[in-house]
């Protein structure tokens, strides 16, 4: 770290920037959350599509309300136990919510997200990191 006459200059590259996480760049995932599905958990993503066909199975099938949730919940807990047939799904023991992978980061899949360049027009300075600086 150096310090001049300006002020601290930080240091490049994006492991100092907000955006950044384990290599890679969410500035248009915050920017425009939700809009790229590609940057989100396809098994996350494949079992909310099975639950929206299963929903509409539901409905059309007359079942009530209070049967749904049970009914769901079994469905839920076999899909849970197959296979997850995602490539980039890494096992964490620590985390006891499905999917429980090391990739996953509230619904989005890091792997997905674009790699981080290091260096960018849209580097922001990380809070924690001048924080931490400072003390």
């Amino acid at each position: 770290m150096l310090e001049t006459n300006m002020g601290k200059i930080h240091a490049l590259p994006g492991d100092g920037c907000r955006h950044y996480i384990f290599g890679r760049c969410l500035y248009q995932e915050r920017l425009n959350p939700g809009y790229r599905r590609s940057y989100r958990c396809q098994v996350l993503n494949r079992w909310e599509r099975a639950y929206d066909d299963f929903l509409n199975r539901a409905d059309a099938m007359g079942v009530d309300q209070e049967s749904v949730s049970g009914l769901w919940a079994i469905q839920f807990q076999r899909m849970a136990r197959e296979a997850f047939h995602c490539r980039n799904h890494v096992f964490n023991h620590d985390d006891h919510r499905p999917p429980a992978c090391r990739n996953e980061m509230d619904g989005l899949c890091v792997l997905g997200l674009p790699k981080c360049g290091g260096r960018c027009r849209h580097f922001e300075i990380d809070a924690a990191e001048l924080e931490q600086e400072e003390t």
